[in-house]
């Protein structure tokens, strides 16, 4: 049907699992299949998680984390249509599971780190057509805690630096077209 949007954002696992949610206008979600995968990966380190979800979109990372037994979920959006959605969708679920901050990505993200605030757990998913990957990463080293792991979903054409900073890529999964690259602090 011409200009039909998509249903949504189908929940993999968890609590919430099959629950559908909203997406933003002009978003474009991870796929179900790399999100089961990305969890399936991160597996028992969920379970009383810290998360940070950058360009949250529909807040489905951060929301299905929850679910999944995360401790604290953040969904950080710079776009105000998103959200809104993300607020709609948290709210379907239960008040107050995740935190929602309006933050301009990169730049914002050392505002976050000023606060002393520090995630196990980092998801980024920015626009495709997004190439400030290195910057992002700078971004999210302070807000990493020590033994913290941040992925980076991007096209699988893309390539990301193996090392940024003090981040060190220590995994790449290419699933198609899209590919997760995962950062930890490099041994000093």
């Amino acid at each position: 049907m011409k200009g039909a949007r998509p249903p949504g954002v189908r929940l993999s696992g968890g609590e919430f699992r099959g629950r559908v949610l909203a997406v933003p206008k002009g978003a474009r979600p991870s796929e179900g299949r790399v999100r089961e995968a990305l969890f399936s990966i991160w597996g028992q380190r969920l379970e009383g998680a810290r998360l940070l979800d950058l360009f949250a979109g529909s807040g489905a990372v951060a929301l299905e984390s929850i679910g999944r037994g995360a401790l604290r979920a953040i969904a950080v959006e710079g776009n105000p249509q998103a959200l809104e959605t993300i607020e709609a969708n948290a709210a379907k679920l239960g008040k107050g599971l995740i935190e929602i901050r309006k933050i301009t990505l990169p730049a914002g993200l050392a505002r976050l780190a000023e606060t002393g605030e520090r995630f196990d757990l980092v998801f980024a998913d920015p626009p495709y057509a997004f190439n400030a990957y290195s910057g992002l990463l700078e971004g999210i080293a302070p807000l990493l805690a020590d033994d913290g792991e941040a992925v980076i979903e991007h096209s699988a054409r893309v390539q990301l630096a193996v090392e940024v900073g003090e981040l060190v890529r220590t995994d790449l999964r290419r699933y198609g077209e899209i590919a997760l690259s995962f950062y930890r602090r490099g041994v000093e």
